[in-house]
This record gives C-alpha cells, sequence and structure tokens, in this order.
C-alpha cells in the first residue's frame, strides 16, 4: 500500500544527518511527479544523486536499497505496469496521425528552455534549495578525496564481522582473435568490493607482454585488494599465462635457503625427480641387459632435454638471485628457519625470480630491502622478459623500473606513459587541460543559455534561438576535474632542548660476553635540531645503533649521556603489530593517552590525515598506511621533543613519504631515521651516518656519495 506522507519520517529515522531542505526536496520531487516516476531506475534519477551527496559515507549499495524503499512508499504494491520491449504488441491507430506535425511537436518538447511553467506548482523553498544543494556540493568534494579510506588489509579478516573483498568482469574472449603465443592481459569491466564499499567500478585493466607497470594510488584505495584479486584468480587472467605473487614470506624449516629457492621450479624438479627414479632403477640387482639399456637409453634421453633447457644452470642462477637480495653463501646453506620474517620474505622474491613467470605481482618489493639490495633489484627488473605489476610507494624504485603507470583513484584506474616522474607531469598537464576544456565550455553554455533567455519570445530571432538550443544539447557533457586532497602531517611545537642532546663517548656494545663485538669505541653526538639519517646492509646493525641511543640496550663499554628534559618518541618497522586490532582509532589513542578530551584525540588523527568516520573503525579494517599515519598521531601525543625513527615509510604512498618529510623538515625538534627511501632521505637528511664493519662514520658528500659507493660495490661484485 503506498504512503507517500510516511517518506519524511523515513528519511529523517534512516539519514538522522539529512539537511531538512534535502528532505523536503525529495520529499516533493517524489510526491509531484509519481505517476511518472515508476521504477527503482527513475528513483535513483530524481533523488539518489542528492542522497548520495548529503549523506557521509553512503556507498551505492545504500543509496540504492535507500531508493528502493522510497519506491516502495511511492507506490505500495501498485506500481504502474511496464510494457516490457518484448511484450510489445500492434494495436490499430484511432486516427490519422500527421508525420510532419508530430515531429515539430516533439522539437518543441525536446528543450527544457521552452518549458514556460509547471502543471504542478512546487512547495519547495527554492532559497533553502540552493543553500542546501551546495552543502551537498561541498559533502561530495570531502567524500571523494576521501574515497577508498577503509579498502584493503593487509591481516586475515575475522570471519564474524569482516566483510571479505568479491570481484567480478566481463568474460575473457580466448578463442578466434587469441593465439597461443599471446601474453597480453585484457581486463575489462572490472568491479571490485570490500562489503559495502566498492574500490573499483567498470574499470579495464590492459597489460602489454613485457611491460612493467607500477600501481599508484592514496593509502586504503584497494592497490593490495587488486594485486590479491588477479593472484587469487577471483579476477580471470587468460589461460597459458603463467602468474607469481610475492606476498607472504617463505615457512621457516629445515630446507636451506638454497633449496627452497631451487624447488620453486617445479619443471626443474619434475626433471630431477624422473632422475632420481631411472637411477634407482638402474641400481637394482639382478637387471637383465634389456632393462639396463631401456633405463640407460630414457637417462640418456632424459639428460639431453636437461641440458637443452640448461637445468644444469639452476644452482648458479638461484644462488646468485640470493647474493643479489643480500644472502652470502654460507647463509645460503643455512634453514629458513633461523632468518626473520623479513629475510625469509625476501626468499619469496628469490622464488619468484628463479621461476620467471609471465606475469609477476610485487607488492612493496623493496620494504625489507637495504639500498644495496634495492639497487640490485632494480637493475635486475629492467631486464626482465615478462610482464610485471607493481606496488610501491618508492619514487626512484618506480622511476628506475617501470615502463607505465596505472592511477587508482575515484574507483577507476588511469593508465600513463612513462616512469612515476612522467606520470606526475603528464597527469597535471592532463587536468590542467580537463579544467581549462570544462571552464570554456561552461561560459559557452552560460553565454548562450543567456542568449536563449533573452531572445526567446522574439519572434524574428526564434531560428537562431532554435539553433543555440540545439546547439547546446549536441555539447558533450564534460566534468569538473576531480582532485586528489593535499596530505598534510603535523607534528606539534615542543620544548628546544639545549645541545648536546644525546651523545654516545667510547661506546663498544656486545649482546653477550661471549659474543662478539657489534660496535667499537662509537663517538656519536646529537643536537636539538639534528636531521641524522642511517643506512647501511641489513644486518649491519642500524636498529641495534637505533636502540643504544634511545636507551633500551646498555653500551658494553662506554657512556650514553643525555639531556634530562629529552622526550623521545620511537617509530618501529613493527608498529603496525603494537597496535591493538579489536579497537577503533580514537580508542588506541584515549588508551595510551588517557585524561584527554574528544576533540584532543580527533584533532591529533586529523593532523595525520585520519579524519572523519575513520577514527571510529577498528584497526584492523585500516590499511598499512592508515594504521602507520595512527601509530604517528600516537606518537605526536606524547608531545616529544626528539624523534627516532626505523623504517617509517614501508606502508606509505609516495604522496604521504613527501608528507611525512616536509612534516619532519617544519619539527622543532631532532630527528634520527633509519631509512632506504631515498625520497625522503633526500627531503630531510642533512648527516648521514653509515654504519659498516662495527663502525659508524659521518659521510661526507652525503646520499649522492652513498650511492656512487653501494653502486661501485655492485659492479665489483657481478
Amino acid at each position: 500500500m503506498a504512503n507517500v506522507d510516511a517518506i519524511p519520517g523515513y528519511l529523517s529515522g534512516t539519514f538522522p544527518s539529512l539537511p531538512i531542505e534535502i528532505k523536503d526536496y525529495v520529499y516533493e520531487i517524489l510526491k509531484q511527479n509519481s505517476d511518472e516516476i515508476t521504477s527503482l531506475e527513475e528513483v535513483l534519477d530524481a533523488v539518489g544523486e542528492h542522497l548520495q551527496a548529503s549523506v557521509e559515507n553512503l556507498c551505492d549499495l545504500g543509496t540504492k536499497n535507500a531508493c528502493q524503499q522510497l519506491l516502495k512508499l511511492l507506490h505500495g504494491d501498485n506500481l504502474p505496469k511496464v510494457v516490457k520491449q518484448h511484450e510489445a504488441t500492434t494495436k490499430r491507430l484511432e486516427q490519422t496521425v500527421d508525420m510532419a506535425a508530430e515531429n515539430q511537436n516533439f522539437d518543441a518538447l525536446s528543450s527544457i528552455w521552452k518549458v514556460q511553467s509547471r502543471d504542478t506548482p512546487t512547495t519547495v523553498d527554492k532559497k533553502k534549495l540552493a543553500k542546501a544543494e551546495d552543502k551537498a556540493a561541498a559533502k561530495a568534494e570531502t567524500r571523494a578525496a576521501a574515497e577508498g579510506a577503509s579498502a584493503d588489509q593487509n591481516r586475515k579478516r575475522k570471519a564474524k564481522n569482516e566483510p571479505s573483498a568479491t570481484a567480478s568482469q566481463a568474460p575473457i574472449k580466448e578463442s578466434g582473435a587469441r593465439n597461443a603465443n599471446a601474453k597480453d592481459i585484457k581486463l575489462e569491466s572490472v568491479d571490485i568490493s570490500i562489503g559495502t564499499k566498492q574500490l573499483l567500478s567498470c574499470a579495464d585493466i590492459t597489460m602489454a607482454y613485457g611491460r612493467r607497470y607500477g600501481l599508484v594510488g592514496r593509502n586504503g584505495i584497494g592497490k593490495t585488494t587488486l594485486l590479491k584479486m588477479i593472484s587469487s584468480k577471483q579476477l580471470k587472467i587468460p589461460s597459458g599465462i603463467s602468474m607469481l605473487s610475492v606476498e607472504q614470506e617463505v615457512e621457516g624449516d629445515d630446507t636451506k635457503v638454497l633449496d627452497a629457492v631451487l624447488a620453486s621450479d617445479t619443471k626443474r624438479q619434475t626433471f630431477l625427480d624422473r632422475e632420481k627414479t631411472l637411477q634407482s632403477r638402474l641400481n637394482k640387482e639382478n637387471l637383465s641387459d634389456a632393462e639396463k639399456n631401456k633405463w640407460n637409453d630414457e637417462l640418456s634421453k632424459l639428460y639431453t632435454e636437461m641440458e637443452a633447457l640448461q637445468l644444469d644452470k639452476g644452482p648458479a642462477i638461484a644462488s646468485s638471485l640470493l647474493y643479489g637480495l643480500g644472502f652470502t653463501p654460507d647463509e645460503q646453506k643455512r634453514p629458513t628457519k633461523e632468518f626473520s620474517g623479513g629475510w625469509r620474505m625476501r626468499v619469496a622474491l628469490a622464488r619468484a625470480l628463479f621461476v620467471k613467470p609471465d606475469l609477476l605481482l610485487l607488492d612493496e618489493p623493496t620494504n625489507m630491502l637495504d639500498m644495496r639490495a634495492v639497487y640490485w633489484l632494480e637493475g635486475h627488473l629492467q631486464g626482465w622478459e615478462g610482464t610485471i605489476l607493481t606496488v610501491s610507494h618508492d619514487r626512484k624504485f618506480l622511476n628506475e623500473i617501470c615502463t607505465d603507470i596505472v592511477h587508482l583513484h575515484t574507483r577507476r584506474l588511469d593508465h600513463y606513459k612513462g616512469n612515476y616522474d612522467q606520470f606526475e607531469k603528464t597527469m597535471k598537464e592532463k587536468l590542467t587541460q580537463q579544467q581549462r576544456e570544462y571552464d570554456a565550455q561552461q561560459a559557452l553554455r552560460q553565454h548562450t543559455q543567456e542568449f536563449i533567455d533573452k531572445f526567446r519570445y522574439n519572434a524574428k530571432r526564434a531560428p537562431m534561438v532554435q539553433s543555440r538550443i540545439k546547439m547546446l544539447e549536441k555539447l558533450p557533457v564534460l566534468l569538473p576535474v576531480e582532485l586528489e586532497s593535499d596530505i598534510h602531517f603535523k607534528f606539534p611545537e615542543c620544548e628546544i632542548l639545549n645541545n648536546p642532546v644525546l651523545q654516545l663517548d667510547d661506546a663498544s656494545f656486545q649482546y653477550t660476553k661471549d659474543s662478539p663485538y657489534l660496535f667499537r669505541k662509537l663517538n656519536l653526538g646529537t643536537h636539538a635540531n639534528s636531521r641524522i639519517c642511517i643506512v647501511g646492509e641489513n644486518g649491519a646493525g642500524k636498529t641495534t645503533l637505533l636502540k643504544l641511543l634511545l636507551g633500551d640496550l646498555e653500551p658494553s663499554v662506554g657512556l650514553r649521556n643525555v639531556n634530562r628534559r629529552i622526550r623521545i618518541a620511537y617509530f618501529t618497522q613493527h608498529h603496525v603489530d603494537q597496535l591493538d586490532m579489536e579497537t577503533s582509532a580514537i580508542e588506541v589513542l584515549m588508551k595510551n593517552h588517557p585524561n584527554k578530551s574528544q576533540e584532543d584525540y580527533r584533532a591529533a588523527l586529523g593532523r595525520f590525515g585520519l579524519a572523519g568516520d575513520m577514527a571510529l573503525q577498528s584497526v584492523e579494517t585500516l590499511s598499512g598506511g592508515q594504521k602507520s599515519r595512527l601509530a604517528f598521531a600516537n606518537l605526536a601525543m606524547m608531545n616529544p621533543n626528539y624523534l627516532i625513527l626505523d623504517e617509517p615509510t614501508n606502508h606509505l604512498d609516495v604522496e604521504t613519504v613527501e608528507a611525512l618529510g616536509k612534516a619532519l623538515n617544519t619539527f622543532n625538534g631532532g630527528v634520527v631515521l633509519v631509512s632506504h627511501d631515498e625520497q625522503l632521505i633526500e627531503l630531510v637528511c642533512k648527516e648521514l651516518w653509515v654504519v659498516k664493519d662495527r663502525m659508524v662514520t659521518t659521510l661526507e658528500g652525503g646520499l649522492e656519495e652513498y650511492r656512487k659507493q653501494v653502486y661501485k660495490q655492485l659492479q665489483l661484485s657481478n
């Protein structure tokens, strides 16, 4: 049963924040046009956009459900019957129709500017409506900037409440035009959602074989989720294309590191198993000559095939890959269980490089690597024969390896030729041109409309008016530029300390009395406004040095001297593991910094880009980058005057790394950081410490000099 007058009550109850002007507008539009609005699509067209623009975080599915309920209130179960196309029947005309006259009538009705009055008067206050629409437009801009804020997740979702990602696409056409050797990938009309949150809508993905694609976009927008949808085959790629994704570390067991890499080549392993079987048969006693000849012939053929495939070079190739990623020859012989998760992730990367799939998927491959390993990986991937799709926050890495950039934003994918720097330049030019064209068309529309309004009733100008009306109707619809919001980080002002702030005097360190010294006779000093970056190979002792500066470890010999008024905030590589995944972002701050107001907590989160509903989301639903922002907000609430950061960029996107660098530069305290991210080092570093051979040295020439030394070392090792 229809109940039109219940619409305002339904809107107030379902959307308490909906402005009263929009509520009245929706009610009047539906009530006055109930005869014409008879389907869900028509309700969506009439009021859906106003609802979605006026209610924060109202997704497409939520809008659709609300419009379905509005349709039910409008018509109940007595919807006007719509004749479907296949049900149409012929009917004799009741009178003669003059087609020329009908065409004139159609032309007269085709323009909205010729409508002089409405049959039904409206009761909507136009001034209030205009004000409400301005509010809705502002909210729409804010919502678009925050689109995708809580998308992909880095941990397994809990079955009780956590929605899983789903994907759909247009069917792949593999017959006919596609030949068996083609390895290009084209996925069309891709939709990806997590629960009611849509990450991609009708997007196309095209990857030409041999090209290297960098997938970029803001934290939480869905980059990792897209990779997972491809690697899990929820998005189908053409058959015959081999694919491998580096997502999880190799399991730690008794398998030697080198053997773990060799075992990843299943084809090679099949040949080796066959060889072992034939050798076993030949070693049996009492074999007849015929049997010996048979097994020897098969073994000979097998060796010929293995030689043609150069399988004998497998161990040397695998060892070379591991060495490039930082494993010494002795470490390659050790069991994988003796290595940390970061090092086992390197083993997983080496396995992928050894197998050489047609499509290699990489999610932040540089996170666990030192600068030497990153440089080696860049060089190796530059000669990659297959297709690569990688997510990375490392601008230099994207510049070095990428031939193309795929930009994920506002539920769409845009493709750009070139590396990251070229993408940035091209995108800015594209947006500038798009805005210029939009502004020009809007000016043309306004000028033309003014002419139409002025001479609409002038008989002499009627042909010109009609011409301009038709011209307006033919103009393409241009959309205004949707700019992503700027990212700003801000650390609070702090007390400036007197120098020296933090010193190690003749400090040596060993973990136990029987273990070798990790450092000998360190003499290091930092000042109130220091900007020090620490670099060195993994395992050289960078994190241990930070712990000595922090006071978490005491020098075995020598002294640590510290200003008694220092307040150090420490950011670790494993900050995500230290957060309570069950609580919300604001609850994390409440627990760690009690007796503050809600405004204080929200302000702290807002200074690191966690505004609005993100403050109330469970930590587990935040992306890796958003968790990093939460960790920074947590540190900032300590009001520190000294920051010690260990690999702070691992989960941040390129723009956020830049925002962090700017925030560290404006911070009026001191900064000491360990990082392999060259963008951050170049933004922040005023002093470079190199950890090597149980010593810490200040390198004159900074990052550029260190880069030269590492490249020289790589050339010598090759």
